[in-house]
C-alpha cells in the first residue's frame, strides 16, 4: 500500500516541476555564463581567520560557570505551584507528599 502512494507521490512531483517556467536569468547573465572555478578547499580555509584556543577560553568557561549556576537555581525550583501541589495531593493521597 505504501509503495503505490510513494510511486504517485514521485510522478506527482515530476509533474509538477515539468510545469514550471525556466528560471530568469539577470540582465548581466545568460545561460552562457560560465561555471564558477572550482578551488581547492586548502585554498578557502587558508582565508579563515584562525581563532587560538586561548582567546575563547575564558569566556567559555564563563559562560560554563554561568550555566552551571542557573542549573543550581532550576533544581531548587519547584515544578509545580504550591497550590497546584495541594490539589493534587489531595486528589490523589496515595502519592507522596514532598
Amino acid at each position: 500500500m505504501a509503495r503505490p502512494l510513494l510511486i504517485c507521490t514521485g510522478l506527482l512531483g515530476l509533474a509538477l516541476a515539468g510545469c514550471s517556467s525556466p528560471p530568469d536569468f539577470a540582465d548581466n547573465l545568460s545561460a552562457d555564463t560560465p561555471f564558477p572555478q572550482i578551488v581547492p578547499t586548502s585554498q578557502i580555509t587558508a582565508q579563515v581567520p584562525v581563532e587560538t584556543a586561548s582567546e575563547n577560553t575564558d569566556a567559555l568557561a564563563n559562560r560554563a560557570a554561568a550555566l552551571r549556576a542557573r542549573a543550581a537555581a532550576l533544581r531548587n525550583q519547584s515544578v509545580v505551584a504550591p497550590d497546584d501541589k495541594a490539589e493534587l495531593n489531595a486528589a490523589d493521597p496515595q502519592v507522596p507528599a514532598e
